[in-house]
């Protein structure tokens, strides 16, 4: 009996024993799956901050080497240009970036090397079945870059808005208009381009003298105003009177158009306005205000 007693306690011993492995082995495996685990989130968010990083430094890159080329005359291009180009490369290097990182987290997640090539063709026939209207901006990215449409900078008209170019990316160009409003076109839907950044751009005056006035001493005066036009810089050429545009209701309309640096067009009108009033006040021409006659008919 005692032996059985003894049989039976060295049993009920080994199976604490036994238990008692067991748990420890059990909580040994999960925390190192615990450690694990956050082995992985940290490499995951280092190669995050990775692309982060690459993506500031090759901007910067690109930017630098850029402008020293076009510094040096070494590539044919325009500051503006090459900061359309910057923009363009930068855009190309993020995307060629963000997709590494994505399979480079992948493989760090335990995805096998067979599994990324069926998510790389899995994406591209997403892209080629549902991004058909992002491959085209892209497209027409590249045709605004190559074939010089416009440029960073440059005032442009594109579907009825008017604004000055801040940024063109592969996908979109990014307007800014007279009222400060941002407008975001995507490069596929842009078509006609009218660049008002090209060589020279005319500015445009009209002014309206009397009926009474004789439209001869007009001209001349404007002519002689004219000619005194050198001292505005912005003006490349003297202005030319192009004589009578209209005959409106209350005036006959004269108008001028001058050949000026781009984007001066506005300061160059506002200084003609000034100039071209002054003189007609000087001479005595009378610049008619709207008006109607009313004629009143009494009934019998």
């Amino acid at each position: 009996m005692e032996v059985f007693n003894n049989f039976v306690e060295a049993a009920n011993g080994n199976a604490i024993a036994e238990e008692l492995g067991l748990g420890f082995l059990a909580k040994s495996a999960a925390l190192n799956g615990a450690m694990n685990l956050g082995i992985k989130a940290l490499q995951v968010v280092f190669t995050l901050f990775i692309c982060w990083l690459m993506i500031r430094l090759s901007k910067k890159l690109v930017n630098k080497l850029l402008n020293a080329q076009v510094q040096r005359q070494k590539l044919a291009m325009s500051e503006r240009k090459a900061s359309t180009l910057s923009t363009v490369a930068g855009s190309i290097l993020k995307y060629v970036i963000y997709f590494i990182g994505l399979m480079s987290v992948l493989k760090q997640l335990g995805v096998s090397p067979e599994s990324l090539v069926v998510i790389a063709s899995a994406g591209s026939v997403a892209i080629g079945l549902g991004a058909q209207s992002i491959a085209g901006d892209m497209m027409e990215g590249f045709f605004i870059l190559f074939e010089d449409h416009y440029a960073v900078g440059d005032v442009v008209t594109i579907q009825g808005i008017t604004g000055t170019v801040e940024s063109v990316t592969l996908r979109s160009t990014k307007l800014r208009d007279a009222m400060g409003a941002v407008h975001i076109i995507p490069n596929g839907s842009i078509g006609t381009v009218t660049n008002n950044c090209r060589e020279f751009i005319n500015a445009v005056v009209t002014v309206g003298i009397a009926y009474g006035e004789s439209i001869d001493n007009a001209i001349a005066v404007l002519n002689d105003e004219m000619n005194k036009t050198t001292d505005i810089t912005d003006i490349l050429e003297t202005p030319v009177v192009a004589g009578v545009v209209g005959l409106d209701d209350s005036a006959v309309t004269l108008k001028v158009v001058a050949k000026c640096k781009v984007k001066t067009a506005l300061g160059v009108e506002a200084e003609l306005r000034r100039r071209i009033k002054n003189r007609f006040d000087k001479e005595g021409i009378e610049i008619p205000f709207p008006q109607q006659v009313v004629h009143l008919v009494k009934e019998a």
